[in-house]
């Protein structure tokens, strides 16, 4: 192979790897803010009210934030594509599910599963990143990995609000999860 050649590979796997991981960061980050959108709809499905619906996200934020250094422990161990592909299936699966909640309390394991799942993210993205990316490719594979993050924070109000409007919060949780799930 050629020089030239060689180069083409290289950079067409690093864009697979930042193409990739960006995608994941932006549905940790989608997922993050998929609920609130919803919380006056949950609001008045459940009686409860925002303080309590805030609640979610404390446990939701707590247990990730906990779970960050195990999840990298995890990642050591067990290797960041597999921690990766959990995380995203618990967190996704974990919104998919809060659309068939029949009440408030089972909102609450929810937001921790999809807590446990979030933990993942970093610990994994900043591995893949780091392992597979060329050096030369890196302070560009980091600022594409946030730049996906704040994407997936702005894109989800607005999603989640249209599919919550158009077809109900269930259907918008359960059309978010899954989509994350695939």
């Amino acid at each position: 192979m050629t020089d030239a050649t060689l180069a083409r590979a290289d950079l067409r796997r690093d864009q697979m790897v930042i193409g990739m991981v960006g995608s994941a960061h932006f549905l940790s980050h989608f997922f993050q803010l998929a609920l609130p959108p919803l919380f006056p709809l949950l609001r008045l499905e459940f009686g409860v009210d925002y303080a309590t619906l805030g609640f979610l996200m404390t446990l939701f934020y707590a247990t990730s934030g906990v779970c960050q250094a195990f999840a990298g422990i995890f990642v050591d161990r067990w290797g960041a594509k597999r921690v990766l592909v959990f995380g995203m299936s618990l967190m996704a699966g974990s919104i998919a599910l809060a659309g068939f909640a029949p009440a408030y309390w089972v909102l609450m394991p929810l937001a921790i599963a999809a807590g446990i799942g979030n933990s993942v993210f970093h610990p994994a993205d900043l591995s893949i990143l780091s392992l597979k990316v060329s050096q030369r490719r890196l302070g560009r594979a980091y600022g594409i990995h946030a730049f996906m993050g704040t994407l997936g924070y702005a894109s989800a109000a607005a999603s989640i609000a249209f599919l919550a409007e158009a077809f109900g919060w269930r259907t918008a949780a359960l059309v978010a999860g899954l989509g994350g799930l695939a």
